[in-house]
This record gives structure tokens, sequence and C-alpha cells, in this order.
């Protein structure tokens, strides 16, 4: 469940151009669709081992009901804590340095994180009965900006 959405977001931030078109940081960006890349890359090694000691589909979809909240409530902390330490933020009182609804929805409208929708439709097809993570996102895609992440280069290097 949780490689699920992983891969999802992996898979949504190697395509979102979105991300190209706002100041954000180049080394953070490649990070992000570095880290994006790897979860598409291995998005099925959970999903085959569950398979291999259970294959019941109730196990599954239940173990995705009480997966998906919690993945959620840690990724607000996740982004609660990056955006105290943010020093672009530091001249903003501490509420104002906290994740909101609205921000999010503002940033999904402008293609900046998936939308609800897409979240929907993503966990729609974690449920359906014929359901394997090899058709979310694309191993091609995902290797081939492993091998071209600047970052990655420079680590190699």
């Amino acid at each position: 469940a949780v490689e699920h959405l992983t891969a999802f977001l992996g898979d949504w931030v190697l395509n979102a151009r979105a991300l190209d078109e706002v100041d954000f940081d180049a080394t953070m960006l490649d990070l992000l669709r570095w880290h994006g890349a790897e979860e598409v890359e291995h998005r099925s090694v959970a999903f085959e081992v569950m398979q291999y000691f259970d294959v019941r589909p109730a196990r599954r979809l239940r173990t995705y009901l009480a997966i998906a909240p919690t993945l959620v409530w840690f990724w607000t902390r996740g982004v609660r804590f990056l955006m105290e330490q943010d020093p672009t933020l530091a001249h903003l009182p501490r509420r104002k340095r906290r994740p909101t609804l609205r921000a999010y929805r503002d940033v999904a409208r402008r293609g900046l994180f998936p939308s609800p929708a897409m979240i929907a439709a993503a966990s729609l097809r974690y449920f359906k009965s014929g359901y394997h993570p090899e058709r979310e996102g694309s191993t091609e895609q995902a290797v081939q900006y492993l091998a071209s992440s600047p970052a990655a280069r420079a680590a190699a290097r």
C-alpha cells in the first residue's frame, strides 16, 4: 500500500512539468525526481512479497485503508518540519510556516502537487482486482532518470 502511493508520487514528480516552470532549487528538484525514479523503479517488490505470502484481496485493501491516512499524516508532518526549517520563510510568524488545506489546493491547482482527484484515481487503481504495480509508472523512464540525474552523476564521480 505504501509502495503504491510512493510509486504514484514518484511517477507524478518525474512527469510534473509545472515544477520546471517555478523558481525551484535545481539541486532539490533533481533529488526529488531522483527519489521519485527510485520509488518507481522498485514499486513491485513489496507487492510481490505480499502476493507470495498472502493473496487475499481483503487484506491488501484493508491495509491500504489503514496506511493511506497514516501516510498523509506523516507527509503533512514532514512538510510542516521542512517549512519550519526553511530560511526563506523565517520572516513569517510560526503559524504562517505551516501547511494548510488552502495552500495545498493552491499548489495542486498550479500543478505543483498531485490534486485530490489524482490521488483518488491512484487509490482506485489499487483497489482493482487485477492490480499490479508494474502499471504505475515506467521502469524505463525511472532508470533513464537515475542514469542521467546530475546529483547521481556527481556522486558517482
